[in-house]
């Protein structure tokens, strides 16, 4: 029996297998997004503009009832408005007894009240019949021609009025040419008997206005009357045409008129009992009907709202679904391509992160390297603008003990042990105060720990005004220190937080050369969860332009050669590094007023 070893890929190799077959294993995503865009576009943006055009219809319906019956409102007030104009002149005194009595007098003068009445009502005629049809007087009175004398006793308004008490008609004017609407009210005669028909009070008002005002709409309206002849509308070419009796399927129209010698209105069906078409120029637009019945007559009243905003919301919808579905396909694709080229760059990336982290490694580790031989390079500077000032502290007791041990040999010689013994302890406190210099300078000078611990502030205070004691002294600068009677422990590092006070009260004294007064004040106080320490000097102070540049590396308001400017910055990093914050800013009594603020520490551990 032979045994197979298993094989053992090395990442190369997967990586190599998996760009050779990916194409393989995304050509059918790809198939399927070509699939998408030739079938599922049309099918989305078929069933899209569907939605969309039954929805814009049923919303252009809902407004178009709204519309309709706001149109009907406007045309049975007109009707209404005057209506009661016949009704009124029917109990009139002055007509009855004109009509009782048709005197000239008489007539003239209902003839001019006509006249005004009919004026007022922007009315086409207001005229007044007797019992036999005949106009006795009108508000054309004085017009060619005149209603007065003429006989309408074979109007259907006129018969209506005396049998029933009113008529309404609208119909071509006889006399006058003009169509208007007829409304006339029966004048009964009192007497001791019985009442009896004396004539009748006719009103007739045309729809211009009307009709000038359906035209800033944008619906096509027009009424029609029991024979489906149109005789209001809005529309100049359809008045007195007549509604189609059965719905062409193609244009132009063809129908037979509605009643003899009347041309039919040029509509064609629509696809739909409620769909008009029309040819408007050279194109065809199609429109919603909609009817309603005018209360209180034999009228009905259309209105045609285009669906041209239907056609455009389900053109808008389709092209968006279509649009919508293209994108997903798209993007469904290209996420599949960016999923094959991450897998390409997979092992390309781990190689390059990996580089990346040890050069970070490396770069991290050169660059604390660097910043801790910064720091050590600025404390040996700074131990370099001290040595001549301990050199002279030194030398001072050196001559010292060199002149005591003389004055010892010769008090030797002369047997006046008690006075070597006094030179001999002079010797040895020269000795100590020499070791406490020499002390502070190599504990200063010795590298930072790195590790942050409990710290005492005045302490360190302490140490730097030691280390700077000769340069002060030698530069005729004042101290004051402010500090509490009790430790006040920051968090830090004893030999770096030295380090940041030599910086501040050192240049303190420098930025004091030509001042006067030459005066620092070191103060030390807890507020709250922190220890402030101030350092303010009696100089001229920061000039304002510099205040944001303080900390800045290498900048500097020293003299060329008397400085790097890298000071400030390097304990402005130390002051953060301890967790805290080194502020700078000028005293209002003036000088330049450095802040310290660390984090207290309730005790050593």
């Amino acid at each position: 029996m032979v045994r197979i070893a298993p094989t053992r890929w090395t990442f190369s190799q997967s990586r190599d297998w998996l760009v050779r077959r990916l194409p393989v294993l995304f050509a059918r995503p790809r198939r399927v997004m070509l699939a998408v865009l030739v079938i599922g576009m049309p099918l989305a943006a078929a069933v899209a503009a569907g939605l969309a055009a039954d929805n814009a219809s049923e919303s252009l319906r809902e407004q178009g009832a709204a519309q309709l019956s706001l149109y009907e409102s406007n045309l049975r007030t007109e009707l209404e408005r005057h209506a009661a104009v016949p009704m009124v002149l029917a109990r009139d005194r002055e007509v009855a007894d004109l009509l009782r009595d048709p005197s000239p007098e008489r007539v003239d003068r209902l003839n001019r009240k006509l006249e005004a009445i009919a004026a007022t009502l922007k009315a086409s005629a207001l005229y007044v019949m007797n019992g036999t049809g005949t106009t006795v007087a009108a508000s054309n009175w004085n017009a060619t021609p005149s209603f007065v004398g003429q006989n309408f006793s074979y109007r259907p308004y006129f018969q209506s009025a005396m049998e029933q008490g009113e008529g309404h008609h609208f119909a071509l004017g006889t006399t006058s040419l003009v169509p208007g609407y007829y409304t006339a009210q029966r004048v009964v005669a009192e007497n001791r008997t019985e009442d009896r028909p004396a004539g009748v009070v006719v009103l007739k008002v045309g729809f211009q206005e009307l009709e000038r005002a359906w035209s800033h709409g944008r619906e096509k309206v027009l009424v029609s009357d029991r024979d489906g002849v149109v005789f209001i509308t809005n529309v100049e070419g359809w008045r007195y045409n007549a509604l189609p009796r059965r719905m062409p399927v193609t244009l132009p129209a063809a129908a037979a008129p509605a009643t003899e010698d009347i041309p039919t209105l040029p509509w064609a069906f629509g696809g739909a009992s409620d769909r008009i078409t029309l040819r408007e120029g050279n194109a065809e637009r199609r429109y919603l009907l909609q009817s309603a019945a005018v209360p209180g007559g034999d009228w009905t009243i259309h209105a045609l709202t285009s669906l041209a905003p239907v056609a455009t919301r389900a053109q808008q919808a389709g092209l968006l679904a279509a649009a919508v579905v293209a994108l997903a396909a798209l993007t469904g694709h290209a996420l599949a391509q960016r999923r094959l080229n991450l897998v390409e760059r997979l092992a390309l990336q781990e190689e390059a992160r990996a580089e990346l982290e040890r050069r970070v490694a490396a770069a991290t580790a050169e660059l604390r390297a660097t910043e801790n031989e910064l720091t050590q390079a600025a404390k040996l500077a700074a131990l370099g603008q001290m040595s001549a000032a301990m050199a002279h502290e030194i030398n001072q007791p050196l001559a010292a003990i060199r002149s005591f041990a003389d004055n010892a040999v010769v008090l030797l010689e002369r047997g006046r042990p008690d006075a070597v013994r006094d030179n001999l302890a002079e010797i040895a406190d020269l000795t100590d105060r020499m070791a406490a210099i020499t002390r502070s300078l190599k504990g200063f000078a010795r590298r930072a720990s790195g590790t942050l611990g409990a710290v005492s502030a005045a302490a360190a205070v302490g140490q730097a005004l030691a280390l700077l004691e000769a340069r002060l002294r030698r530069d005729s600068v004042t101290v004051d220190t402010d500090l509490p009677p009790t430790p006040l422990l920051v968090t830090g590092e004893d030999v770096r937080l030295q380090q940041v006070l030599v910086n501040l009260i050192g240049n303190a004294a420098d930025a004091m050369r030509a001042s006067p007064r030459r005066h620092v004040r070191i103060a030390l106080a807890a507020e709250g969860e922190e220890a402030v320490l101030t350092v303010r000097d009696s100089g001229p102070g920061i000039a304002e332009a510099d205040l944001p540049r303080i900390f800045v590396p290498f900048f500097t308001t020293k003299e060329a050669g008397d400085g790097l400017g890298l000071g400030l910055s390097i304990s402005h990093g130390i002051v953060e590094d301890f967790g805290g914050s080194l502020t700078a800013a000028n005293h209002p009594e003036g000088g330049a007023l450095f802040t310290i603020r660390l984090k207290r520490r309730d005790s050593q551990t």
